[in-house]
């Protein structure tokens, strides 16, 4: 049984579209599905009616309407950045990265693929004073398309790499298995969907290999036409014939279409490579999905299925997004600003959503999936996982850092740790801060002093969160991943360093908040805690300057070994916390 409702896969969730009614479903971050449906209006557009030019239309209602339907998922599944502009400017920002994205797919399969030919035919020979010779003439644009598929396979596999995208795929794959389930007369349950192909006639995957296979065909008649007519010249230059395509791309978009409709009705045996083909792009662009993402998918169908049989069925939609006042009562609501332990409802707003006090002064709308969020924060906070890293956001030196759980929040204690590393920083000073985190310390001189910083840590994920840092709190650093010293080239007037000194059999000892959540990478010190002091020991005086210092964070209780480790080549000053115990070590190099 054919259905001609279709789909698009988008963030967590899936459309599905049918005669009369369309219907996102997303998933949000509780684990609710949520469902935003639209009527459609039951009198079919003029161009509906005219083949070719359907298809042309078609694909661009299609991405503005998609670029739209994307916009709207991302309301539920919020990323970790909220549009700031005044009165929000997110529809301008999507229809920019629309015409983007437009300009992208050109650029790299109509020139590229186009540029690359015409080097090749160059250096080979086969094409000589800027032409074609004419016994390679109907090469060029088998060539062209070869080319151009294989860039097409080379982007589809270098973004299924991707985190995301992986999501959507598998989203994608859920959405052909439901359809394929109702069109085989199953039951539309997860076990029966799970069963079903992922691969359909109609997807627009296939649509896109039809547009490269049909671009070979044109164009090999464009070139039988042009050399006819004594105009080879012009076709065999670069930028003519990218501009050619351009302009051709309207009609192979409309053959494209009526070529996807014909395939999607028909096994004839000559149309099977097609398919064939087509199947082999979805292997791509579609992976299996779990059943969660199947249970979505089916919300959807059924949903449409349902509005389409039932004309009196209303539409239902996603809250509206709704203005900072609205926010921050909700926040109190959410009981969040008990479990913080704050009354200041601005500052949790600030701490939310990660922006300035300026922000939160302009017209900004939130969109609703913030406030899903909360209830989810609080319950993170219940279950024992650190403020900071439920928040995302740690304040320090007066400035407000991202956080992850792939660094340590940073404490009281390196604010003094930081206070001792001022006093020796100027405008001119050259500062590693290895180790560095979030880069809390480094930042903070670049910021407070005008230093000239360089950020240092082993980790690739702890050096994305402080180039976050930097970049958000306009600091000029360098970032260099390395394992201490290892890749580090250079002398440095200050090092501060806050390294991994919890001896490796306490770890398990200490309180289920640091245990649990924190990087264990930046806790384990060996097993006696002083694994780094004793590399900075011995390799820091290559990497300081003459009277450079050293400022360290340490143990409560290892003041006295780690002054030992120094002594050989510092003068060694430790330094008590707020709590009495050594905390902090000040090495300035002695003169050698």
């Amino acid at each position: 049984m054919k259905t001609k409702i279709g789909g698009q896969a988008v963030l967590e969730g899936v459309m599905m579209r049918g005669a009369s009614s369309m219907a996102l479903a997303v998933r949000d971050e509780s684990g609710n599905i949520r469902m935003d449906t639209t009527r459609l209006s039951a009198k079919k557009p003029w161009y509906r009616k005219v083949p070719f030019l359907r298809g042309i239309v078609n694909l661009f209602v299609s991405m503005v309407d998609g670029t739209k339907i994307i916009g709207k998922s991302a309301e539920v599944m919020v990323e970790d950045e909220i549009d700031t502009t005044e009165g929000g400017a997110m529809g301008g920002i999507m229809a920019i990265s629309m015409v983007f994205g437009v300009a992208l797919a050109i650029g790299l399969f109509v020139f590229l693929p186009t540029f690359l030919t015409d080097l090749f035919m160059t250096l080979v020979g086969w094409k000589v004073d800027g032409q074609v010779l004419p016994q390679f003439a109907i090469v060029k644009p088998i060539l062209e398309g070869v080319l151009k598929i294989a860039v097409l396979v080379g982007y589809m596999l270098a973004i299924s790499q991707m985190k995301e995208i992986k999501r959507v795929f598998m989203y994608h794959g859920a959405e052909h298995k439901t359809i394929a389930c109702y069109e085989a007369e199953l039951p539309l349950t997860v076990e029966n969907v799970k069963k079903c192909s992922r691969y359909h006639d109609r997807c627009g995957t296939s649509f896109l290999v039809f547009v490269v296979v049909l671009s070979v065909f044109l164009m090999i008649a464009v070139d039988a036409i042009f050399i006819a007519c004594n105009l080879q010249h012009i076709i065999d230059n670069t930028l003519w014939r990218f501009l050619i395509k351009v302009a051709m791309l309207p009609l192979t978009a409309g053959f494209s279409y009526e070529m996807l409709m014909l395939l999607a009705n028909t096994n004839f045996v000559l149309f099977r490579p097609l398919k064939w083909l087509g199947k082999q792009f979805q292997k791509i662009t579609t992976r299996e999905p779990d059943d969660s993402m199947c249970e979505v998918a089916i919300s959807a169908f059924n949903k449409v299925l349902q509005m389409d049989a039932d004309p009196e069925i209303a539409e239902e939609h996603f809250p509206d997004p709704v203005g900072v006042e609205e926010f921050c009562l909700q926040l109190q609501q959410s009981g969040l600003a008990k479990a913080v332990g704050t009354t200041d409802m601005n500052f949790l707003a600030q701490a939310v959503l990660h922006v300035s006090q300026e922000d939160l002064n302009k017209d900004i709308k939130i969109p609703f999936g913030w406030t899903l969020r909360l209830h989810k924060m609080v319950e993170r906070i219940e279950n024992g996982e650190p403020v900071d890293y439920v928040l995302g956001s740690s304040e320090f030196f007066g400035r407000i850092f991202r956080i992850t759980k792939d660094v340590l929040i940073p404490r009281q204690e390196t604010q003094l740790v930081a206070e001792q590393m001022l006093k020796h920083v100027g405008a001119k000073t050259h500062v590693l801060d290895l180790c560095t985190g979030s880069g809390v310390l480094g930042i903070t001189a670049q910021l407070e002093k005008g230093a000239k910083v360089t950020l240092a840590d082993v980790s690739k994920k702890a050096l994305e969160v402080a180039k976050h840092n930097a970049k958000t709190l306009k600091a000029k650093v360098r970032v260099a991943k390395t394992d201490m010293f290892a890749n580090l080239r250079g002398k440095w007037d200050v090092i501060v360093c806050n390294p991994p000194y919890i001896e490796t059999d306490t770890i398990s000892t200490l309180d289920d908040s640091v245990k649990n959540f924190e990087p264990h990478l930046a806790l384990d010190g060996g097993a006696d805690g002083l694994k780094f002091y004793k590399i900075l020991a011995e390799q820091a005086p290559r990497h300081l300057k003459k009277g450079g210092v050293m400022v360290l964070e340490i143990g409560y209780n290892q003041g006295h070994a780690v002054a030992n480790l120094l002594q050989q080549n510092f003068h060694v000053e430790v330094q008590k916390d707020y709590s009495n115990n050594d905390r902090i070590v000040v090495a300035t190099l002695k003169n050698q």
